[in-house]
Order: C-alpha cells, then structure tokens, then sequence
C-alpha cells in the first residue's frame, strides 16, 4: 500500500461485501499525510465546525454544525441548548471510557493541549458518500516513536446522522445500523483505536492491522450486545472461510479482522472461565507497544497466560462448527452469543460411494470445512462434516509462513478413525503438521445451497414454479415468507411456504437443496422483479428475471 496510508487512522469495516455498507474511513481515508509528516510534528487539518459542547465528563470535546451539509438535527428535547445528537455522542463516548479505561483497564488516549489538559476532540460530518462509519486519524507523534513503530496523538470523525436515507456516491446505503445505535458502535470502536494508537502504536508497514479491527469489532459487541451491526461482518467468516482466514498479516486483508471478531469473544469466555479476566488481552497490546508484531503479540500473551494459542485455536474451530441449525438442542454456553444466525461454515464437498477423498493446500490458522455424503445400501443417508485446521506453537515468530498440503480420505476401512456410528472411517494426514480437527456425524441428507433462485430468467410458457434456494441456518420444513416487488418497491407478491428439498436439481452430485418454492408462476408478469426471503434470520435478497 501507498505510504500516504500509513497516516495510521484506523477504522471501522473496509471490506464491503455486496449489498453491504463500506465502514472504513480510516486506512487510506482522505487525509493523505505521510508518516513522514507525523514525525517532523505536521499537524493534519481538522474539520472546521463552528460549535463545541464538552462532554458530562469533560473528557471529550464534540464539534458540530447547524447549517450546511455537516448539520446535525437540532432538536433538543431536554432544553439544555445542545442538539440531542451531541448529547448522545458524548454519553456515548464517556460510556466507551467508562467500559475501556474504567473497567477493562485500558490506559486513556493523551488529551489534547498542553500536558493533556484538554478533552479528546470528536467531530460530527457528513460522512454517507464515502459510506463511512468513522475514522480515527493521526495528527501528531507523541513520545517514543520511531521510523519503524509510531505512536500518535488522534482525533475521530463520525457521521452527523446515519440516516436510513443516506446513500453512498454509487447510490447504495451508506449504513447497515442507523441513527443512535450506529453511533454508539461507533464511539466504542473508534476509541479503542484511538487508545491503541497513543498508547501501543503502529508499525510502519501496517503489519497485523487485522488484528486491530478484529479487536474493535469485538468492543462493539462486548460494549453493545443488543446491536448486531457486528454481525454482517462477522458472517463473512463462515461463508468465505478462506479469504477471511485468521491472521492475514498483510494491510490489504484488513477485512479478515471484521470477519474473524468472534475470536475475542471466545477469548473473552476462556479468560473469564479462568477468572483472568482482560489480563492475556491487555498483555496482548503491552506486547504491540513493545515493538512486536501484533500476532505475536497476541501468541506471547496467551502462552504467558497457560492459554497457548494454537491450543485455545482448537477449541475455538469446534465452536464455529455450531451454527444455523446446528445450534438447537446444544447448551448455549458451548456457542457463540447469536450463534443461531450465523450460517453454517461453507465446505468443500464430495459424496463417498464408497470412497471420497479430499485433498488441497490449507494455512496455518485457516479452517478448511469438508463435508462428505455417506451412501449407504444404495441411497445417501448420512453426512460426514469435518473441520481440519493447522496450529502449532510459534506460527507468528516469523513474518510470513507457508501454506501446508493436506488429504482426507473416506472409506469403509476400519482401520482409520471412526465416522460416528456409521460404516465409514476417516483418515486425516496434514504431512506431520499439527492441526486441530472436528468430525460429526449428521443424519440426513447433505443440504447444500445455491446462489439464485432457478430457473432463472423463468419461462412463464415452460416453468410452473421457481425455487429460491436458502442458506443452512433455516431448516427443513420450517415456515417462510416469499415477497416479490418491482424495481421501484411496489409489492406484486406475497405467499408463506415450508422449506423442502429439490430432489429434481443435479446440479451437484450426492447432495440436494433446500428451497423455497412459489408453486403458481402466473402470479407473475414478464419483466424483472426484487424477491426476499423472511426467514427469522437475515432476510435473502435477489433479481429475478421473467419472460413469456
């Protein structure tokens, strides 16, 4: 990345999945000032906004518009002559060091003005063409810095309103959460940048920047658990597995941290369980300020708290195994908080009949899903699901790392591993690497599902009915809601159906979808149409194409 990024604002969300809002501000944001610049003591141009309020505190100093196209809503409820939004960005911002510095332990991010005698500087903007949440910028370096790890003085930006009607540059929605609860979010994940960046800094290559995303994502739920912004995000990790992979180290990959947040709360559960409390986490950032790279910092943490990573890693992989439907009937402090919504872990798939075997190249830290339909007396009855992840002591010693050969071969000899109680037995060879692993037996059919609804477009004069196939979290038989629009929003559809399998779709071997099914195609028109799926989870959304 161009040097013009290593102004060092960290911020919320760079990755931008479909139909999701872009959050980052912070790496490569609008304010290109070198690292260079920081050190000679440059200061970066604030916003300039004609009003101020300090926070009930005083550790925090709001700035804010009325007029012109940073304004703030000026309604102000309790008639104490500041905008109800600026009273709810300051609470929001004392609750963060409330919870931060107060409880967690954190030390508080220097002040501004001389010996830090003046409060934190927030600023309130226009933030929706970009489709920012907030940023965090760096405008000075304080003590200790160096060409190699920087330490800086910052001030945050946040969006004036995350308005519902917002709308990015290309036209999409600027925000995914909206109003007060973006805020929110976003005052505690924008301070806890702003304290790593004071107190831990930086270092200049933007090394394990995903670190630090995957921390303040986590803050977010932590400090808010009733706000599931955290969850479009998070939900990449188990639909991309591979490309959201734990500890990419490099700044291009900054998504992997949003992805991968859950990792703390699982951390968080393990040192609560030990009665350690935020002691391996804070060691973790001790260790950044000591000039070590940040996956190292976090490996030399945990095996200082008898919590070794690449052993905490497996139990970790087995709780991402528990998702979507998997959750039910499982007691709830063996899962993820909203476990329930989460999708299950995309796989690779193969059908053994009476051999499968599955073979690839998979990074330390990456966890590589397979599933396997077992065919048993002439028919598929079961499914094998198996995790496989390499970890071992010390991965993060060294920058860099290769990946490691794997294969995995299903058959009815017994002398390998047992499938559960089937005829099958698996055996797992990671080439003399240590790895975690996970094998459950499901009963059933292997579910599998597509990306669009099919036949797609639809022929009204061929097809009699359309299938909208559905993710694993929703299970079969379960009641959902087809509702079909035009391009303009008008409704043209709506029609409640039980989920069922599509044994007619050979479009992958040894294993059948589960859709949903409008059955009376001629409540359609030719043209194209908006379709969405409720659920109980995240509703589906796609185009749909119809023609005579």
């Amino acid at each position: 990345m161009r040097n013009a990024l290593l102004c060092l604002g960290l911020c919320m969300f760079c990755f931008v999945p479909e139909l999701l809002a872009d959050k980052c501000g912070t790496f490569g944001n609008r304010h290109e000032t070198s690292m260079g610049a920081i050190l000679k003591g440059e200061r970066v141009l604030k916003p300039d906004l004609p009003f101020s309020f300090t926070s009930s505190k005083n550790h925090f100093r709001i700035h804010y518009a009325l007029s012109g196209p940073d304004a703030v809503d000026t309604t102000d409820v309790n008639r104490n002559g500041t905008p109800d939004y600026v009273d709810a960005c300051g609470e929001a911002f004392e609750y963060a060091y409330t919870i931060q510095v107060d409880s967690m332990g954190f030390p508080p991010p220097p002040n501004n003005g001389e010996n830090g005698k003046d409060p934190y500087d927030v600023y309130l903007i226009d933030l929706s063409q970009d489709g920012f949440y907030g940023l965090t910028t760096s405008e000075l370096s304080l003590p200790g810095s160096t060409n190699q790890h920087t330490y800086t003085l910052t001030y945050i930006e946040l969006d004036n309103n995350y308005s519902k009607s917002d709308k990015t540059g290309n036209g999409s929605p600027s925000f995914n959460t909206f109003e007060v609860d973006a805020l929110k979010i976003t005052a505690a994940h924008e301070f806890q940048h702003a304290i790593h960046l004071a107190n831990y800094g930086m270092n200049d290559q933007l090394y394990d920047v995903s670190l630090y995303e995957m921390f303040c994502t986590w803050i977010e739920a932590y400090q808010y658990p009733e706000i599931k912004d955290y969850q479009f995000y998070v939900k990449n990790f188990f639909s991309n597995p591979k490309e959201n992979r734990f500890g990419q180290r490099y700044s291009q990959f900054v998504s992997s941290g949003y992805a991968n947040a859950l990792f703390f709360e699982y951390l968080h559960d393990k040192t609560t369980e030990k009665n350690i409390g935020f002691k391996p986490i804070l060691d973790m950032w001790d260790n950044i300020g000591k000039k070590n790279l940040p996956y190292r910092a976090l490996e030399l943490s945990l095996t200082n708290n008898n919590l070794p990573l690449h052993e905490l890693w497996c139990g970790f992989l087995e709780r991402t195994y528990f998702t979507g439907k998997r959750t039910r009937g499982i007691d709830s402090a063996l899962l993820f908080r909203d476990a329930h919504v989460f999708p299950l872990m995309k796989s690779d798939t193969l059908t053994a009949n009476p051999t499968a075997l599955f073979s690839g190249d998979v990074f330390p830290y990456e966890i590589r899903s397979l599933s396997s339909g077992l065919i048993g007396s002439g028919y598929l009855t079961d499914t094998a699901n198996m995790f496989i992840s390499p970890a071992y002591p010390d991965f993060f010693r060294v920058f860099g790392g290769q990946s490691t050969s794997y294969s995995v071969v299903i058959d009815k000899n017994s002398d390998k591993t047992p499938i559960g109680f089937s005829e099958y037995y698996v055996d797992i060879d990671l080439k003399s690497t240590k790895y975690c692993s996970l094998i459950k037996l499901s009963e059933g059919e292997l579910l599998l599902p597509t990306e669009r609804p099919y036949p797609n477009p639809l022929s009204l004069s061929k097809h009699s009915k359309i299938n909208f196939p559905l993710p694993y979290a929703i299970g079969l038989g379960q009641e959902v809601e087809i509702k079909i629009f035009t391009v303009a929003g008008l409704p043209v559809h709506s029609e409640r159906v039980k989920t069922r399998i599509d044994y007619s779709n050979n479009s992958v071997s040894g294993a059948n979808i589960l859709t949903a099914t409008l059955e009376n195609t001629a409540v359609l028109s030719p043209g194209v149409y908006i379709f969405t799926i409720f659920s109980g989870v995240e509703p589906i959304s796609g185009k749909l194409m119809v023609k005579r």
